[in-house]
């Protein structure tokens, strides 16, 4: 089995050997472990860390000069520094200069975020809108609790040029002729359930077609005791907000708060009818209600109740662990159960607290709090850790338990973006894209505000990314692997057209470059341009062989080999 997919564990020597706790995460960790006996793997090595840390924060492989640096780097905090010098500085601004983009720390969150908020064809124009919002917050370090309620309560004359309002516009119900006719109890309702299970973590789609109770006992032990009426309580903080075309014009829209209110009513087009309840607007975590004594907006309302919930916080933290960790602490992120987290108060039998650790679940959000809300911080504290920083791999013998304890670190294959824009640095050879509806030009896929960008203009391409698990954006992206993305790395034609020596590629650099390269330099740079490490000996005594028997066909099969391997298409 290849080496980074084989289920392992370890001996008990293993377990009894140090790690440094760097922060509060090592402590809840490494300290649960020990409790319990569970072994752990060791330390990653420097250059496994390298290209692990890089496609975590930028979705990009470290270049060959990089590793080299790396490795050579003895300092004893040199891995810090890495991290540091991967999250984006703030660009210099002088009179007449325009902003520029700064980073793939930036690009890769902002698809990261368009993905999760469904920025599709739906938007057309105002896709752009609503990536360079995301970009510009991003590069701002927006509070995320600030970024939120910038979403839900975005309001504009058009979403063409006001990106934030797209989140909103996002979750319009479309009925009569799908655009200029608003169905707007089910806007609010959608807008409703999209909230709370994006930014609460917990996912109401069941109870707004029937109730918990009897239906989610075996499921959810908190969704059980709500009902649908909770869930258009819930929608009645958008009972004003209006989305319609501007103009005529679709799907360019309008976003205000207009509208008379939720009306019990009218005919839903997506669910059950509705029937008449108290529908006074109502936060579903707390039960605290609108009061238009506060001089505040239903939306400003929502989403400060949202936002200032414990939950919130614990949601963003869990959300961002799951994505750098490989499986979050409460798993799935959407999915939590309320009447589930807390130790102190256990559910009743056969129901168990649902966090694998609560405590540092728990810390982790009230730290995030203190650092209001910043999601570098976020994501430096988690990477610094040792337990981030433990190896994919180890001896012994596993078993599946040990992940709920991140004993080893998760591998993960590269996303579509990340696998695509991994082949063009390794290779050398980079397209050019066009942003559309934008003179806005752009070399790697994980820059496009959507993927219609290079739909039309490179299918190929285009149709190679469906494959590796890009959607349209209705659904998320998988990471799953498939005998046909294993088919389209030995077969595609784009892949075997890229292995070949051409003009500006790295092969034609190594071996038509003005300073000769030997046998054995034109090996080590592949190994470190592709899978971040330079060869062991048996590989490299291998590779030159092939390259010594035919020089040209040889350094063309070696990289076609490199590009197959399961460390390429894998961060481990």
């Amino acid at each position: 089995m290849p080496r980074a997919l084989a289920l392992f564990a370890f001996s008990g020597l293993l377990a009894a050997q140090p790690v440094t706790r760097k922060n509060l995460i090592d402590e809840h960790i490494f300290g649960k472990m020990e409790r319990d006996g569970i072994p752990h793997a060791p330390v990653t090595s420097d250059t496994e860390f390298l290209r692990r840390v890089t496609l975590d924060l930028t979705g990009r492989l470290p270049s060959a000069e990089s590793v080299r640096k790396f490795m050579a780097d003895r300092s004893p905090d040199k891995r810090d520094k890495l991290i540091d010098s991967l999250f984006p500085t703030l660009p210099t601004m002088g009179i007449g200069r325009r902003p520029t983009r700064v980073g793939p720390f930036l690009d890769k969150w902002s698809t990261f975020f368009s993905d999760l908020f469904r920025n599709n064809e739906q938007l057309r124009e105002g896709i752009n809108s609503f990536h360079d919002h995301i970009y510009k917050s991003l590069e701002l370090n927006v509070p995320y609790d600030e970024f939120v309620r910038d979403l839900i309560t975005a309001s504009a004359v058009s979403t063409w040029t006001n990106g934030a309002a797209n989140f909103v516009a996002r979750h319009r119900v479309m009925g009569g002729d799908g655009y200029s006719v608003m169905n707007h109890e089910d806007t609010c309702d959608e807008l409703a359930i999209w909230t709370t299970r994006l930014f609460l973590g917990v996912d109401t789609e069941c109870i707004s077609c029937h109730d918990g109770s009897g239906h989610l006992e075996k499921i959810n032990l908190w969704l059980a005791g709500k009902k649908r009426a909770d869930v258009w309580r819930q929608a009645a903080f958008f009972g004003k907000t209006y989305v319609g075309p501007v103009y005529g014009r679709i799907p360019e829209f309008r976003v205000k708060d207009s509208e008379k209110g939720y009306d019990l009513s009218t005919k839903s087009i997506t669910r059950l009818p509705r029937f008449k309840v108290n529908l006074d607007a109502e936060f579903l975590l707390t039960g605290e209600r609108y009061s238009a004594a506060r001089g505040e907006s239903e939306r400003a309302a929502y989403a400060r109740m949202l936002t200032g919930s414990p939950q919130f916080a614990r949601a963003a933290v869990n959300l961002f662990w799951s994505k750098l960790m490989g499986r979050g602490i409460v798993d799935p992120p959407f999915g939590f159960d309320l009447a589930r987290q807390d130790p102190a108060n256990p559910p009743p039998a056969p129901w168990t607290i649902q966090p694998s650790h609560p405590e540092l679940l728990n810390a982790l959000a009230e730290e995030f709090r203190k650092h209001n809300y910043d999601l570098r911080y976020l994501m430096r504290t988690i990477v610094t850790s040792t337990a981030y920083q433990l190896s994919s791999t180890g001896p012994g013998t596993w078993k599946p338990n040990y992940d709920t304890y991140f004993a080893r670190h998760q591998a993960r294959r590269l996303s579509a973006e990340e696998f695509w824009d991994a082949v063009s640095d390794a290779t050398g050879i980079y397209e050019k894209f066009k942003v559309k509806d934008l003179d806005r030009t752009f070399r790697y896929v994980m820059e496009a505000s959507f993927n219609q960008d290079f739909a039309g203009s490179h299918p190929p391409i285009w149709n190679l990314l469906q494959e590796w698990g890009q959607t349209d954006r209705e659904d998320p992206p998988t990471d799953r692997s498939s005998m046909v993305q294993a088919a389209s790395l030995m077969n595609h034609d784009l892949l075997l057209n890229r292995v070949k020596i051409q003009k500006g590629s790295r092969l034609e650099r190594l071996l038509r470059g003005e300073t000769p390269r030997s046998n054995a330099e034109i090996v080590d740079e592949l190994f470190l341009a592709t899978i971040s490490r330079l060869p062991i000996p048996a590989e490299k005594s291998q590779a030159v062989r092939l390259i010594e028997q035919q020089r040209d066909q040889g350094a063309e099969d070696l990289m076609w080999a490199l590009l197959n391997r399961i460390d390429f298409i894998f961060c481990q």
